[in-house]
This record gives C-alpha cells, structure tokens and sequence, in this order.
C-alpha cells in the first residue's frame, strides 16, 4: 500500500516539544499538508520558501517551473484560532515559451477544534477562500473557490507523530477536487525531525499521488530552515523537485 510510505515522513517543526509550548512556534512547512497547530494570540509568522520543478509527465517536451517565491502568513487571533494569507509567484518555461504569474493566492483560518486524549486525536479544521485571477491568469482560477479540510495527529511517542488530513477544493468546475493525506514525523533530536508524507488529488481526470519527503532544522528559537521534495507514483522518474524555505515568527 502506498500509505507504507508514510515511513520516510518531514515534519515542518524541528523544535523539541517543550521549546514548542514555550515559544508558540509551529511550522506549516515543508510538505503539502497542514499541522494541527495554531499559533498563539497575538503572534504573527511569516513562511516563505523557493523551488524548482521539472516534469515530463505531460510529454516528451519538459516543463519547468520557478517557484520565485511561497508565502504564507499566520496571525493568531485567539488560543484556538488564526488567520492566514497565502501567495505563490511562479516562472514557467516550456517548449521555448515563458509565462509567469501568481497561483495559490488564498485568504482564510485555521481552528483547533480538539486537543486530543489518549488514542483520540488533535483535531483542527482549515476554511480559505480562493482568490481568482480572471481570464488572463495563467495559474489562477477565473472565479472564485473555496477549500474545507480536517486535520489530525496522534502523538505515538515522545519521537513519532502520526497526522493525517482530508479536504474538498472548489475552483472553477462545480466539481470539487478531494486531497487526501498521511504524515510520519521522526524527531531526531530537539532541534531536527525528518519526516515523510504520501498524499492523493482526487479530481474528474483521475487520481495523481505523491510522496513529500522533507528535513527541518530550528537554528533559533523562533527561526526554522527547511528542505524538501516531491516524488510522482503516478509517473515515477518523470517529475523531479526540490523546495528550500524558511519560517520565521516576527512576533513574540
């Protein structure tokens, strides 16, 4: 099953769990699911990162694209609640053709729902809304759109966190598009976690599914480096990536 490889998981958070409650600090990055945790009132993060991708899976013809530049804003408005801004500004070339412009421009929040206890798992829901770019945008949708999703995580052990996430889409077919993904996270030491997750898009075209494997460093208390990956099941040794960024809480 595709869920085992689940076992080579990144977690975006490379801070011991006790520097985590003292500090607040709680990373959405590396990866493409979103953690339980929200940040504390009052605190404003800022995540932002570059990568490059290659893929041939349309083709013979390469597609390459520029990730110039992934931003992700978080503002925590209660103990249980933040607010959330995200943009990306891509570059892509194929063919002798280049086009650029913005993708993934959403505004929305992400709750906590649930603590957990025992066997029971932290629950948090996340609601954006999908900014459009009209008919000349290149990677946005022409109307507006809407994503809805639930998050979970089992702390297993002291080193090992289990989470998983479902979500529908909405963009500018009425058909929803579902995401569906699972996380392993290895911590291997106060400062450094390596973790893995396998995650599927569900769309009218069929299903794409994916491994994200990625590595995150604290080299402060409120400062995470970060690097990671995807790998194509689908079209395995035809799509190549690496992704480098950062997450930085401005306020304390």
């Amino acid at each position: 099953m595709r869920i085992l490889a689940l076992l080579f998981l990144f977690l975006p958070l490379v801070v011991s769990a006790q520097e985590s409650e003292a500090e607040g600090f709680t990373a959405d990055r590396p990866g493409a699911t979103t953690g339980v945790e929200v940040l504390p009132k009052g605190r404003l993060q800022w995540e932002t990162g570059f990568g490059w991708e290659r893929s041939r899976i349309s083709g013979e013809a390469a597609t390459t694209i520029w990730t110039l530049n992934t931003s992700l804003l978080r503002f925590g408005i209660s103990e249980s609640a933040e607010l959330c801004f995200q943009a990306e500004r891509l570059l892509m070339t194929y063919g002798g053709y280049r086009e650029g412009g913005f993708a993934n421009v959403a505004i929305g929040t992400k709750m906590k729902l649930f603590e957990g206890w025992k066997a029971v798992p932290v629950v948090s829901m996340q609601a954006n809304v999908l900014v459009p770019g009209g008919k000349d945008a290149t990677f946005l949708p022409e109307v507006w759109g809407g994503q809805l999703g639930l998050l979970f995580q089992n702390q297993l052990t002291p080193w090992l966190s289990l989470g998983y996430e479902g979500d529908l889409l909405w963009y500018d077919d009425s058909r929803p598009m579902a995401f569906y993904g699972v996380s392993l996270g290895f911590q291997l030491t106060d400062r450094l976690l390596l973790c893995a997750e396998e995650y599927n898009e569900y769309t009218r075209d069929g299903t794409s599914s994916w491994i994200d494997i990625g590595i995150g460093w604290q080299v402060a208390r409120r400062v995470q480096l970060d690097i990671g990956s995807d790998f194509s099941l689908n079209h395995f040794g035809k799509y190549h990536s690496l992704m480098i960024g950062m997450a930085w809480q401005i306020t304390k």
